[in-house]
């Protein structure tokens, strides 16, 4: 009877460890909470480390060149970030594409003018790897994580989610 509680109690103990183990692995950033590690080289070559991004506001948007929510909302991103470039936004989109399909990926974010790299690709990524595309966490100039949104980049959402963070003052 002794021997099979402690063979229970140990079994449970490593369950336990194993789901806190997961749930350590599958935790994405929070919102309030300070922004996590993202750290790589972009497409373009140049070194990105989202800690270094205090005092700009960040859209962090993971996209696939297969969702077809990513290629209606592209555009939208691209015209958004030019008419607001100059009160600190930035934008940084993240391939989960395979790795075979980085070409894709790097073709898209060249055409309209963004910055992106593969989630495969970074140094850091505190964010995790994957996420229904497209899905985007708002910076701010603080580096804390205010919003989290899953779907297509609409004026409906820069108004909500982008345009009160941008008129926050510097």
């Amino acid at each position: 009877m002794m021997k099979s509680l402690t063979a229970g109690i140990i079994r449970r103990a490593w369950q336990a460890a194993l789901l806190l183990a997961c749930s350590a692995a599958l935790a994405a950033p929070e919102i309030g909470a300070p922004a996590p590690p993202l750290k790589g080289r972009l497409f373009s070559g140049e070194a990105f480390d989202l800690s270094a991004m205090q005092g700009k506001v960040v859209l962090v948007n993971y996209y696939s060149s297969y969702c077809k929510h990513c290629a209606y909302e592209i555009g939208s991103v691209e015209a958004y970030l030019e008419d607001n470039v100059d009160k600190g936004l930035v934008v940084i989109y993240i391939g989960v594409d395979r790795p075979q399909d980085k070409h894709r990926v790097e073709r898209m974010v060249e055409i309209y003018n963004l910055k992106g790299i593969m989630v495969h690709d970074l140094e850091e990524n505190g964010f995790g790897e994957k996420y229904r595309t497209p899905t985007a966490f708002v910076i701010d100039r603080k580096g804390i994580v205010r919003s989290k949104h899953w779907g297509g980049k609409t004026p409906m959402y820069f108004a909500e989610h982008l345009n009160p963070v941008l008129a926050e003052p510097r």
